[in-house]
């Protein structure tokens, strides 16, 4: 069977996306004209070496005391008033 691509060239193009907007940025590939994108690859080893290096980094700042931790309480409090203000 032929490929529908058969004839024409492939670019190959790498994208870095925030974490925060890959979500939003699959879903306008997926709107994409049918056809237009034949391969969609997320590199998950890369996304984990970042958040392991990303963790490893704060965990030396808790570690050296270079960083102020909140109390449990002072954790809730501010949950609370971000609830607050976005409902």
């Amino acid at each position: 069977m032929r490929s529908p691509y058969e004839g024409f060239t492939v670019q190959t193009i790498q994208i870095e996306v925030q974490d925060q907007y890959l979500e939003t940025f699959l879903t306008l590939i997926s709107n994409l004209k049918e056809g237009m994108i034949q391969n969609i690859q997320i590199d998950e080893k890369a996304l984990f070496e970042t958040n392991k290096s990303h963790f490893q980094h704060l965990l030396k700042e808790i570690e050296n005391n270079t960083v102020s931790l909140l109390s449990h309480d002072a954790v809730w409090e501010r949950i609370d008033e971000h609830t607050k203000a976005h409902s």
